[in-house]
């Protein structure tokens, strides 16, 4: 959960800074460059947000390469920050993941007589390089000894170092990596496609499995299999193609908004058609390999597995038999594959593509025959390619940590594909998307509603407990709006079917404690006006998300004037509320404390 980005142009350092400031969402406790000066590394590191650098000097240099880290191993301090310097001063290196069998090396390289100054993972790479390089009396780092120390590695990693002699040398293995160029002969790696976008013309994807080298001297660039250590081709790809395929042309600054997290609760009022804009024939697809299928899987993790789990509630409802997996349990959902797993489809839902979780279980599941079918964010992320069949959200880049655009994108796909293996029309559903999403804007452009939301939060903020309550169509929005307040406003929030309450959560509610409920106009009312009159009656303050008003509730949060897609429009009060809270309380909205966007570690 760290973000790497390396430069060579004419202001190669300043580049790095920028182009990390564009990941810095992968990862904020501390960051650092390594740049080329003269023959010689020169490192500068600091603890916490490259934002908060107004004076940062710009060395001339044309070639760096930085890093922005999301601490796994050792605590957040400029010792621990990457890179990391060889103590020969030949190379510096950074890395994304975790190196799993790290304690073992390390205490090999101590009986050696290797001092370790900081507390990471990451150092051991370092060491086992320079011992190999002793070993075969090198000065310079070479491919072969990059290549045999990566193989000791356990776990997912991407390693990427610059040495003295003017190389960008990488190995993937799991975690992201990309490189770009551009026709004024520049080259860039980085973590993600959509960071290199104002520095890049084209792109490639390094995969797992495989080395790549830039040499500063002559611009060359080569692909080695890291198994046969023979040279890859290389196919770069237009960036503005891609890019324009993820509709990740939008503006991607703060435009009037205080906070990225509230220009994109504010944008899903007008990015919801792009969910299936231009995927009918995908759409049919889909449906075909989910209706022919004996077993159904859908997959995913944190606010992802929400959107899996209200998909798979939704198939069931169409008959099919659907199991929700959060990726870090599925050890006992694999067992139920079998010598038919050709015949079983898994969804999976990923902002990034690159959940480390969700990732290992596809590899699984795709080694014993079943079919992928994948909705994700970003293009050329490593689910797309674990996939059959791969959707792209096109909701547009997600630059706050906690998801919300995308969210709601993945849950309007399961809804989509649900509603055409029901019989519904495709472009009955274009027309029935693009008539909420005229609702939804009409909601946001409403002042009183706007401001109430903007009230009850500010009350909010002196509560330590809240509960979250939903049921049927509605439960996993109140495991989603739970989440979200704890992730940002860091309040301890849980959510409930309603029909627990009784069962055991309702011991918890007392004078004064506030339960937020999703009511929708369905089958469920009844019961959830039940849930509410039973908080209320242990003297607990309802908050009522629903379409109409009632006199037992306490606060009321009114939804659009629509019966479609309540899912949707029931969780984004509970996003602004969160994001109201938050900015009263003073904290960074868009970099919530101990949590990074993605999440490349286990």
């Amino acid at each position: 959960m760290c973000g790497i980005y390396a430069s060579y142009s004419l202001k190669a350092e300043k580049k790095v800074f920028e182009g990390l400031k564009r990941i810095e969402y992968r990862g904020y406790d501390s960051w650092g460059v390594a740049t080329l000066v003269d023959g010689k590394l020169l490192l500068k590191k600091e603890v916490g947000k490259l934002s908060d650098q107004k004076n940062f000097k710009f060395v001339e240099s044309k070639l760096s390469l930085g890093h922005t880290r999301w601490a796994t191993h050792g605590g957040v301090t400029k010792v621990n920050a990457h890179p990391h310097l060889a103590k020969n001063k030949s190379f510096a290196l950074v890395q994304n993941g975790v190196v799993e069998n790290y304690q073992k090396l390390k205490s090999e390289l101590q009986s050696d007589g290797y001092n370790f100054i900081s507390q990471t993972d990451t150092e051991v790479i370092v060491g086992l390089l320079e011992k190999e390089m002793e070993l075969n009396f090198e000065k310079t780092l070479s491919t072969s000894v990059f290549i045999k120390v990566f193989k000791k590695l356990a776990g997912r990693n991407t390693v990427l170092v610059i040495t003295s002699e003017g190389q960008l040398m990488t190995i993937r293995d799991g975690s992201p990596l990309v490189a770009g160029k551009n026709s004024q002969g520049e080259f860039y790696f980085s973590s993600d496609v959509l960071s290199m976008s104002p520095d890049a013309e084209k792109y490639m994807v390094i995969k797992s499995g495989e080395m790549a080298v830039f040499n500063s001297e002559d611009s060359s660039f080569s692909v080695l299999d890291i198994k046969t250590e023979q040279k890859i081709k290389t196919d770069f790809i237009p960036l503005e193609h891609k890019l324009d395929l993820a509709n990740i042309t939008m503006d991607i600054g703060k435009d009037s908004y205080e906070s990225y997290m509230l220009k994109e609760i504010h944008e899903q009022s007008s990015m919801l058609p792009n969910v299936i804009r231009d995927s009918k024939p995908k759409f049919l697809m889909a449906a075909e390999m989910i209706k022919k299928a004996k077993q159904v899987f859908t997959l995913g993790c944190g606010s992802a597995s929400y959107a899996t789990g209200h998909t798979a509630y939704l198939l069931r409802k169409t008959g099919i038999l659907t199991l929700a997996v959060e990726a870090y349990e599925a050890d006992s959902y694999l067992e139920l594959l079998n010598n038919d797993s050709k015949n079983s489809v898994c969804i999976v839902f990923s902002q990034s593509g690159e959940t480390a979780d969700t990732n290992e279980i596809v590899e699984l599941m795709k080694a014993k025959g079943v079919k992928i079918i994948s909705v994700v964010n970003m293009p050329g992320s490593t689910l797309t390619q674990l996939s059959d069949l791969s959707f792209m959200l096109q909701v547009g880049p997600e630059l706050a940590v906690a998801s919300t655009k995308a969210f709601l994108g993945h849950v309007l796909w399961g809804i989509t594909i649900s509603d055409i293996i029901c019989g519904s029309k495709f472009n009955d559903l274009e027309i029935k998307i693009n008539e909420f999403e005229y609702k939804l804007k009409e909601w946001f452009a409403n002042k009183s509603i706007q401001n109430n939301i903007k009230n009850i939060a500010k009350k909010l903020t002196k509560c330590e407990h809240l509960f979250v309550l939903g049921r049927g169509n509605l439960y996993y929005a109140s495991l989603e709006s739970a989440l979200k307040l704890k992730e940002i406003s860091y309040i301890h929030a849980e959510g409930f079917s309603s029909g627990e309450l009784k069962h055991g959560v309702i011991a918890l509610i007392s004078k004064d404690t506030p339960v937020l409920c999703l009511v929708a106009e369905d089958k469920n009312k009844a019961n959830m006006l039940s849930a509410i009159s039973e908080v209320k009656a242990r003297g607990g303050k309802t908050i009522v998300i629903a379409k109409e008003n009632n006199e037992l509730y306490d606060n009321w949060i009114q939804l659009p004037d629509t019966n479609d897609y309540v899912f949707l429009s029931s969780v984004i009060p509970a996003q602004l509320i969160t994001c109201f809270m938050a900015v009263e309380k003073g904290y960074d909205v868009d970099k919530p404390r101990n949590l990074a966007k993605s999440v490349t570690v286990k």
